[in-house]
């Protein structure tokens, strides 16, 4: 997605952290989540719902580990250096020092953008010289990325996490070569992540290179709502090990996504009039689902 058409969504949109309905009064962990829109949670048709960093979030809160969440610095379309360009923004650092708990999606426009997808005939194909240069421009971003997020904050547990395979509909012959580059990738996000002391999440396990119904969509790179949920435990995986995965029940209780279209309609709206967008209002709580009384239930653009 282009930049002009990301920050209309922003302004109206992510100014509220989370579509989930969190409590935020107990005393607990301080979640940001930062990076693209796997973070922000943009679905496979120009929608936005709710992101693995929601599930991880409810799924904190659940645990009464939860006190703040936020997703304000995760941006679709964003790369590397746009991800640590916008540190140098002052309510980005303040997030950013609260912090107890920071996770990362970043990386993958690098790449992407060098890939080309024909979802007709599921072919793929790009040019190695640039995509090894976009990939070692990623591992100085990353250098950067990890120095600058210790400069804000020494204490917060920062978990980088790795990306999957977003092609599943191209033919098996073409999948062999991206998949190799998209592995590389990882492994300097994973590299980068523990020189620095950080955490690396895998996630290409989960969906392995034909999860058709976890990225629906041939022409786009987005997970479905089932695919966001095996990031989330993957995370969950990796940060608590041996506790409980967060239940596929859950996805039956997010909230509908909020088209693009409608997101730049409501700005659009409150341009003409002169106005800035207001944050909604925290709606009167409902009747609890399972999930939030805690209960045991079975559980193109780019990135």
């Amino acid at each position: 997605m282009r930049k002009k058409l990301f920050l209309s969504i922003a302004a109206v949109f992510l100014m509220a952290a989370s579509l989930l309905p969190l409590n935020t009064e107990a005393a607990g962990i301080h979640y940001v989540a930062i990076g693209d829109s796997l973070a922000a949670g943009q679905t496979p048709y120009k929608e936005i719902g709710a992101s693995y960093t929601d599930l991880i979030a409810f799924a904190l809160q659940q645990k009464g580990q939860l006190q703040s969440f936020s997703k304000q610095l995760a941006f679709p379309g964003y790369s590397t250096g746009q991800v640590i360009d916008q540190l140098d923004k002052k309510e980005a650092q303040a997030l950013i020092r609260k912090a107890d708990l920071i996770t990362i999606s970043a990386g993958a426009n690098d790449m992407l953008p060098l890939i080309q997808n024909d979802s007709v005939r599921g072919m793929l194909s790009y040019e190695a010289i640039p995509v090894a240069f976009a990939l070692n421009g990623m591992r100085k971003n990353y250098i950067k990325l990890f120095k600058e997020i210790r400069q804000l904050n020494r204490h917060a547990e920062i978990y980088a996490m790795g990306y999957y395979f977003p092609y599943p509909h191209a033919k098996e012959k073409q999948k062999r070569s991206v998949a190799d580059q998209l592995a590389v990738l990882n492994k300097i996000i994973e590299q980068e992540a523990a020189r620095t002391g950080a955490h690396f999440v895998p996630v290409a396990h989960r969906f392995g290179n034909n999860a058709d119904s976890l990225v629906p969509n041939p022409a786009d790179v987005h997970p479905a709502p089932g695919g966001y949920l095996e990031m989330a435990n993957s995370f969950i995986q990796a940060y608590a090990p041996g506790s409980p995965m967060i239940p596929t029940s859950v996805l039956s209780q997010l909230p509908a996504p909020v088209p693009f279209a409608k997101l730049q309609k409501s700005q659009s709206s409150h341009e003409a009039r002169g106005e800035k967008p207001k944050k909604e209002k925290p709606r009167k709580p409902q009747k609890k689902t399972a999930l939030q009384e805690g209960k045991r239930c079975k559980v193109s653009a780019y990135m």
